[in-house]
């Protein structure tokens, strides 16, 4: 008697779909409560941890069982984010702040600026010089927490710790930034949209995080070292800097790394991944190594170390990265 194999790798999508999927029908037929929805997202890192048990157990009898679970949780916790966004997106106040307030401040030399935003937009910009310019409003009416010095900067929006703080109003942030030296450059966009563009910047570090959110990040015309990437639940958009040699890394848990490479900018990607794709032109791509063509006799070089689960990478989509 013939025994019927069963392919791995479509068995953890369908389980991974049917996850997300019975998440949304769940919240939609039984009006969930959007707290209970915001304390379950709070429990994200169970993806991760069971994305790490399937790794373990791949090869032992426990690895169906491990791959299922690896699977679901992400699953879970996607549908979740995706029941609950909606419902957060205008975090407890609609339409525009009806009132902005204005920080500047300048820096004497190489600083140190990090940037959180919990909910809401953030648009960030350059402006040549050493000062910086804030212009932030909020649908309720709160300022951000801002702790500024001639060395460094940091802004956040004072709310409580966890998905409480969505209960706070909207956010809508402009910041401008220098384009004298800015040593490391941190930023977080959760549950929100960020717009930063670092034309002419002069960066050494950039580290980048969106969780359910989306981010676009354009280097064109910029000056960095390196750059680190990741996203929970959300999309991340980078255009690639034509006129230095970068490093960096990216993690990619149930999201999109869109990835845009100048004309004359060779990009190799070194990648582990769990059910995920990368591709080049829309194509698909093999392996574990992807380089793109004329890599090796490029004048200037990007090479990127990612980290894929449930997601994808695609490098120079139609379209763009927006």
């Amino acid at each position: 008697m013939e025994t019927m194999r069963i392919n791995r790798k479509f068995l953890y999508w369908g389980v991974f779909l049917v996850a997300i999927g019975g998440v949304l029908v769940f919240a939609d037929l039984s009006a969930v409560d959007e707290a209970i929805l915001l304390d379950w997202l709070r429990l994200w890192p169970l993806a991760v941890v069971a994305i790490g048990a399937g790794v373990v157990l791949r090869r032992t009898r426990f690895n169906v069982a491990s791959g299922v679970l690896a699977a679901a949780l992400p699953g879970l916790v996607l549908g979740g984010a995706f029941a609950a966004g909606p419902r957060v997106a205008d975090c407890g106040g609609r339409g525009e702040p009806s009132s902005f307030i204005t920080r500047e401040g300048t820096f004497a030399g190489p600083t140190r600026v990090s940037v959180s935003t919990d909910c809401g937009s953030l648009t960030v910009t350059t402006a040549p010089g050493n000062g910086w310019l804030l212009s932030a409003g909020n649908t309720d009416n709160r300022e951000p927490r801002i702790d500024a010095s001639s060395t460094g900067l940091s802004i956040d929006n004072g709310r409580p710790e966890g998905w409480q703080g969505f209960t706070h109003g909207r956010d809508v942030w402009r910041l401008s930034l220098p384009t004298s030296r800015i040593d490391d450059l941190s930023i977080d966009v959760n549950a929100g949209e960020g717009d930063i563009d670092l034309a002419g910047a002069d960066l050494g570090q950039v580290d980048l995080t969106t969780n359910a959110g989306q981010t676009t990040l354009d280097l064109t015309g910029a000056s960095l070292t390196s750059i680190s990437g990741t996203v929970n639940a959300g999309e991340l958009s980078i255009t690639l800097p034509s006129d230095v040699d970068v490093t960096g890394s990216a993690v990619v848990n149930a999201g999109e790394l869109d990835l845009c490479v100048p004309d004359g900018v060779g990009l190799r990607i070194r990648h582990t991944s769990e059910l995920a794709s990368t591709t080049y032109l829309d194509e698909d791509q093999d392996g574990q190594q992807w380089q793109s063509p004329g890599y090796a006799s490029a004048a200037h070089r990007t090479d990127l170390t990612v980290t894929v689960n449930f997601g994808s990478v695609n490098i120079n989509p139609t379209g763009g990265c927006k």
